[in-house]
């Protein structure tokens, strides 16, 4: 009787559960509204792309439900729970009662298999529960990289289309040049090759655009061809400060794989409570063996998470410098353009040396938000780094 009172202490620890889960969701749901950034709401006016087209808004949100509603993944999980919430209510039946509100005595469990249903039953339904918020979050990754993925493609696209304007005004003084007979025509031939490639570039780089695209159209659902102005630019702001030590104790409480390895040692631990003896003494020994290694299994699981999550925050940190880096590359670069363009106006250089440094002011803030998005991204796994 003692060995009974034993597994239902475990079993109401494991339904009190039902509520701890629920607070952990709504602990996860409150960091990731504090990872997103700038966020706009869907606008049914058209903005121009950077290919001159004309294309509906799309934000970060509406993607992210779309393909939260196009997933698998997702629409099994919450089947699973709902499926797995009916077993539940069906063992407590078997019992005649609800474990958690009713108080320990003797004759509740005559039953033994009724009661090892109901805390299979409950160990399923909280992790079926885990497994459908793990699936959100992952959805949720996914999507924000392949959104997020389409702005740095467009920038690509963008550094192309300066880089050929500049190669076919060097092609355009070059053909000068050489009908004056001032320049060889080796030298006109190179300046034509490099406009070549320039512009074979730029049509690669469209090609480029729309594959980000379509990564993005198969998560939503979306046919491929389909072309949205995402409008939910990732905007740099210094994160807060944070204890590392104390955040990883913090997301090691909500991590789902870890939860995973939990379960593993209470339904070893069931098993051992439950065992039927008839199986013989040897298989009593390796039910115990198994308890023994789902907890070394669980703490090489929480080292190597602590771990990880001390690697990214690192990263995390690195990237920061790197962008406070570009910031002065940025203040001076501006300063070079400043410069050039009073020259310009004086006479002093040729326009050519004017837009070279306006490509580089261009290019270095594009750089700033690639790096944006990285520490968006960051930020996001740093929070939530089982969904990666």
């Amino acid at each position: 009787m003692k060995q009974k009172a034993a597994a239902v202490l475990l079993v109401l620890s494991l339904s009190s559960g039902l509520a701890s889960t629920v607070q952990a969701e709504s602990l996860s749901g409150n960091v990731a509204s504090s990872t997103s950034v700038n966020p706009s709401t869907a606008a049914p006016s058209k903005t121009s792309s950077v290919t001159g087209q004309a294309l509906p808004t799309l934000t970060l949100k509406q993607a992210v439900e779309w393909a939260q509603t196009n997933s698998y993944n997702t629409r099994t999980a919450e089947r699973d729970v709902e499926r797995r919430r009916i077993e539940l209510k069906n063992a407590e039946k078997e019992l005649g009662y609800t474990p958690v509100n009713s108080f320990i005595e003797d004759e509740f469990f005559d039953d033994e298999t009724s009661w090892r249903n109901y805390s299979s039953s409950t160990l399923s339904y909280l992790a079926s529960k885990k497994q459908a918020q793990f699936a959100k979050d992952q959805i949720y990754f996914n999507v924000m990289k392949s959104y997020q993925a389409v702005f740095v493609v467009e920038n690509q696209v963008k550094n192309d289309l300066e880089a050929l304007e500049i190669a076919q005004a060097e092609e355009k003084i070059a053909l000068a040049k050489f009908a004056r007979g001032k320049l060889s025509e080796y030298a006109k031939n190179e300046s034509t090759q490099a406009r070549s490639q320039a512009q074979q570039t730029v049509e690669q780089g469209k090609i480029a655009l729309q594959k980000s695209r379509d990564a993005l159209n198969f998560l939503m659902g979306q046919p491929n061809g389909t072309a949205y102005e995402l409008v939910d630019r990732p905007v740099y702001k210094e994160p807060k400060k944070l204890d590392i030590e104390i955040h990883i104790q913090q997301l090691t409480d909500m991590n789902p794989n870890l939860w995973k390895l939990e379960d593993s040692i209470k339904t070893s631990e069931l098993n051992v409570r439950y065992f039927d003896f008839n199986n013989g003494a040897s298989a009593y020994d390796l039910a115990k063996m198994d308890v023994d290694t789902a907890k070394e299994e669980l703490d090489k699981g929480q080292k190597d998470f602590a771990e990880s999550l001390r690697n990214l925050y690192a990263t995390v940190k690195e990237n920061q410098k790197k962008y406070v880096q570009l910031e002065e590359s940025l203040r001076t670069a501006k300063e070079a353009l400043e410069l050039s363009r009073k020259k310009w106006a004086r006479g002093l250089i040729i326009e050519m040396e004017l837009k070279n440094n306006q490509l580089k002011v261009n290019q270095i803030e594009r750089q700033m938000e690639e790096l944006a998005i990285e520490l968006d991204q960051n930020e996001y796994t740093l929070n939530k780094p089982w969904s990666t």
